[in-house]
């Protein structure tokens, strides 16, 4: 047969799996979740759009590095060009000299006219060769150079939009983040709210458990020693508390429940014999399992304060898991501390 005890903690563990499967949203949570995708698809774009640019930004730096080797090969030759014109300006003018000396020697024979004359011929030619292929060198090395700041000015241009596109992405991730933020708290919100719906109908149903107000049996220690202030209830005591300090156990027994459930915190479930048992509920660090035989005075756990706000430790008694009027089974001297 279940017992009382057993039907809260396993109604408490549905209402965290319930919650976890809700299907229905607020439409605040709709509204984040939208936002987010929206967000997440205009960072894709962004990245894309980034990838494509440096891409061609790497392109056109290996064409940039290959003109300028090319423009280089180009000068280099022109250099040479150049003073082979300048030699065959200079052979020119001594051919030219020579043939005009010897047309001027009367002395000079026919045939020594016509050699010398077929040589100025040569000379020549090979000066117009010369000038033709330095002209057309010139050609090629500003046209090489101008292509080269054009690849140069389209490199100015890329960096310059990859910048932007970094700048917009950097805005984009921002609103993204704080779109993920505002998700998350209306996820939370919607859990919380359905946590509270799913609780008052727990809180009903325990609610309705009848509380035995007959002298207690057996007396226990307080669970914890410093305490600003406590509050009963028709079953179950709460300290509150602001220090770090250990949570004992408040008589002999056996562990028979420690870990954390559903929005109430860490609970520590204690079987003492003879029907009876005690519960402690709240923020805490604890250092018992399942199984473990405990002594009075034992510590089962830690308080945990991450406020600067006072926190609450429930301690309740249950008989035959029945709520009990905690306070009468308290330690008079711990509850007269109060």
């Amino acid at each position: 047969m279940e017992t009382n005890s057993m039907k809260l903690f396993g109604l408490l563990i549905l209402l965290t799996v319930g919650v976890q499967a809700a299907v229905h949203r607020t439409p605040d949570l709709s509204r984040a979740r939208s936002e987010v995708m929206e967000m997440g698809a205009r960072l894709s774009t962004l990245e894309k759009e980034i990838g494509s640019k440096n891409n061609l930004y790497l392109s056109s730096i290996t064409q940039i590095k290959q003109f300028e080797s090319d423009v280089q090969v180009y000068k280099d030759r022109l250099v040479e060009i150049h003073k082979q014109v300048a030699e065959s300006r200079e052979e020119n003018k001594k051919i030219l000299q020579s043939y005009l000396l010897e047309s001027e020697n009367e002395a000079t024979e026919p045939w020594q006219r016509r050699v010398h004359l077929n040589l100025l011929k040569k000379a020549q030619d090979k000066l117009r060769s010369n000038e033709a292929e330095l002209v057309s060198f010139e050609g090629k090395v500003a046209d090489f150079e101008s292509k080269l700041s054009e690849l140069r000015k389209n490199e100015e241009e890329l960096s310059l939009v990859i910048k932007e596109l970094e700048t917009r992405k950097k805005v984009a991730m921002d609103s993204y983040l704080a779109v993920v933020k505002d998700k998350r708290a209306a996820e939370h919100k919607d859990t919380r709210k359905k946590i509270d719906e799913r609780l008052k109908v727990v809180k009903k149903e325990f609610s309705q458990a009848p509380v035995i107000e007959t002298k207690a049996d057996r007396i226990f220690n307080t669970p914890v020693e410093d305490f600003v202030s406590q509050t009963s209830s028709p079953k179950g005591v709460t300290f509150k508390y602001q220090s770090i300090q250990p949570v004992k156990a408040v008589g002999d027994g056996k562990i028979v429940f420690a870990g954390d459930l559903a929005s109430y915190g860490q609970v520590v479930l204690i079987d003492h014999g003879k029907d009876l048992r005690t519960v402690l509920l709240g923020k805490m660090s604890i250092k018992v399992k399942k199984n473990d035989e405990v002594r009075a005075g034992d510590v089962l756990a830690y308080t945990v304060n991450d406020s600067k706000e006072a926190q609450n430790l429930y301690f309740e008694v249950r008989k035959k898991n029945t709520a009990q009027n905690t306070i009468l089974w308290l330690e008079p001297n711990g509850v007269s501390k109060i």
